[in-house]
């Protein structure tokens, strides 16, 4: 019998269910377990991340197949250093372009304490927290990020973050003043969206109108499913 049968079988039945983020954590925590040294674990969570590709593509056979060869790597040993935190962000960011916002927050903590730090992770986390509806703790991580290394991009999910926990008429004010003080000179869905919220929460709902416009003429993988759902159903009211 393979090794992990319990947990291949899981897999399988999570798959036919399309709980993809669902399947994933479970081949993590099966590999994690098994405490292998870094470079096995390198090779088998990179698996892991090409099977949530394959999931997300409706391929749940060579998802399965991606899950089974990630377990049966977890068996092997290297001596090379751990590389734990980084392999979790990238299981994370598969996850975040498989609209599984919340799984890839949870994956992103999990690195984090493994060691896994920077200013980059900390937006990741709170940008994955904010698209999961968790705007404190979407707050909490980017005013970590900001600390680290300020950015503008860190500064447009602070101010939804803001928006969410206070949508008032005078945070949305001061949000457009901080947004239009820092414009950026190419096209940015988030930005548009950020600017479309507070007009939204503002009372300008023409301004908005055409600021959501402009979100679903760009749109890509920028917004989580709820931001997208929001935008939609502001310009169909």
């Amino acid at each position: 019998m393979p090794q992990f049968q319990d947990c291949r079988d899981d897999i399988a039945d999570l798959l036919t269910a399309g709980q993809i983020d669902a399947a994933a954590q479970r081949a993590l925590l099966a590999i994690d377990a098994e405490t292998p040294k870094s470079a096995t674990m390198t090779s088998a969570f990179h698996f892991v991340g090409l099977a949530v590709r394959y999931a997300t593509q409706g391929d749940n056979t060579a998802a399965r197949g991606a899950l089974d060869h990630a377990l049966d790597i977890a068996s092997g040993s290297s001596d090379q250093d751990d590389l734990r935190p980084q392999l979790y962000r990238h299981v994370a960011a598969s996850l975040e372009v498989a609209g599984q916002p919340a799984s890839a927050a949870r994956c992103l903590e999990t690195g984090i304490e493994y060691g896994a730090d920077g200013p980059a992770v900390w937006q990741a986390l709170g940008r994955a927290r904010l698209k999961s509806d968790d705007p404190y703790g979407a707050l909490e991580a980017l005013s970590h990020s900001q600390r680290l290394k300020p950015s503008a991009e860190v500064v447009i999910d602070r101010i939804l973050a803001e928006l969410a926990v206070d949508p008032s008429p005078e945070t949305a004010r001061q949000s457009i003043s901080r947004l239009e003080s820092s414009r950026p000179t190419q096209v940015s869905v988030r930005w548009d969206f950020a600017l479309a919220r507070a007009h939204e929460i503002s009372g300008d709902i023409n301004t908005a109108r055409a600021a959501y416009q402009r979100v679903l003429e760009h749109v890509e993988n920028d917004l989580g499913p709820r931001e997208l759902e929001h935008a939609k159903s502001f310009l169909s009211t």
